[in-house]
């Protein structure tokens, strides 16, 4: 079995080659791999992706690929950075900075489902992952808050926006393995609705005829305000205290 080099994987992360400048562009490149395995897990999800698969995307061998990446850890590293790139850089007043930072986060996870089953805490982060999660610090810098808060103020937004997403991606990829959307699935199994009496379950009965299943909120919306109503009282509250920025030491 190969053994992972975490430390070529940083520098194929950090230190990408990049493409000669002049003569002929060489037919495969680093990006090319890259993106190739973000249209086969966009296309196909992730459990499809492999250096094989990627290869035939390519129309190449599978051992011309290992001559840019040393196999599947790195190269989901190379894709999950690839994709946080496309997220614009926070920033703004606080509320606003992070209301940003989720639904740029949301709108990579709904653009790359797969990208949820990769946000563990074992990946090796690249240089645009870390430049999304600097961004967001900034945005509560001035806020009077300890590092360790900053960080986990952050982290909540993120985690909430992960939490939203998995749910999301589950869907998607149910609906990719049967070929059975969500609407189809439910309309199938309408009867359910015919056990909903008052005396059974009165709230649901309530929220049913009421047309809150029919006619929900945005979960995703509501949610992020609520979150951010939680963090607005955390910082508002008068017993909390202060940490001017100016008197954070550097790390190290």
């Amino acid at each position: 079995m190969k053994q992972e080099d975490p430390e070529r994987g940083v520098r194929l992360l950090w230190d990408a080659p990049s493409e000669p400048s002049r003569g002929p562009k060489p037919a495969l490149s680093l990006a090319r791999v890259v993106a190739a395995g973000i249209e086969v897990a966009d296309e196909e999800g992730l459990d499809a992706l492999t250096m094989r698969r990627v290869a035939e995307h390519l129309g190449f061998t599978t051992m011309s690929l290992y001559r840019y990446v040393p196999g599947k850890a790195e190269l989901l590293d190379l894709m999950l950075d690839a994709a946080a790139g496309e997220m614009e850089l926070t920033s703004g007043p606080w509320r606003q900075g992070l209301e940003l930072y989720a639904r740029q986060s949301w709108d990579v996870y709904r653009a790359h489902p797969w990208t949820v089953q990769l946000s563990g805490t074992r990946r090796t982060p690249g240089p645009n992952t870390l430049a999304t999660f600097e961004a967001a610090l900034a945005v509560v810098s001035e806020l009077g808050l300890s590092g360790a808060e900053m960080s986990a103020v952050v982290t909540l937004v993120g985690q909430y926006v992960d939490g939203v997403a998995r749910k999301m991606a589950e869907r998607v990829r149910e609906e990719r393995d049967t070929g059975v959307t969500e609407e189809v699935w439910w309309s199938k199994r309408a009867a359910v609705w015919e056990n909903l009496t008052p005396d059974r379950f009165p709230m649901m009965t309530h929220v049913y005829l009421s047309g809150g299943f029919e006619d929900p909120l945005d979960e995703f919306e509501f949610g992020l305000a609520r979150v951010l109503d939680g963090i607005a009282s955390f910082i508002e509250a008068e017993d909390r205290p202060v940490t001017p920025l100016s008197t954070c030491e550097e790390p190290g």
